[in-house]
């Protein structure tokens, strides 16, 4: 047991065929099946980035002037800054709603002592507060309330 481990002890004794195959997307890519979901998926991760960099121009234009924040408010009645806010809006919101139909395939068996409610419990649970919250943050950006 002293000795030292040989270095061939796991080689093999003829070569094998080794054979690639060249590198491929999957059949029906990206038109069918599931993948342009996954990639619209994806791509709702750049309107998560700009909304958060917009909220952060927002709270540094609101802490620095009165000026600031009425030049901002002007850039943000332009029409291509309303489109892009809709459509942000939209793909946070489809994307957090597919966000949540996948969370209750990640929870463990039993939560505390209790076992785990069934699926439908989290999804509306978890979907109902989101549009909850989403409608009170709308009104209240709206002007609805003080």
């Amino acid at each position: 047991m002293s000795g030292r481990a040989r270095v061939d002890a796991m080689k093999a004794t003829t070569a094998g065929a080794t054979r690639t195959a060249p590198p491929r997307p999957p059949d029906n890519f990206p038109s069918r099946g599931n993948y342009l979901s996954y990639i619209a998926f994806g791509a709702c991760g750049f309107f998560l980035v700009t909304g958060a960099v917009f909220i952060l121009e927002v709270v540094w234009a609101v802490g620095s002037s009165s000026a600031a924040w009425t030049a901002l408010q002007s850039a943000l009645r332009h029409p291509i800054a309303i489109v892009f806010n809709l459509v942000s809006f939209i793909a946070m919101f489809w994307f957090a709603l597919r966000l949540f139909r996948v969370f209750p395939k990640t929870q463990p068996p039993k939560i505390g002592p209790a076992p785990r409610p069934p699926d439908v419990v989290f999804a509306v649970a978890l979907n109902g507060a989101f549009v909850v919250v989403t409608l009170f943050l709308v009104l209240v950006l709206g002007g609805m309330f003080p």
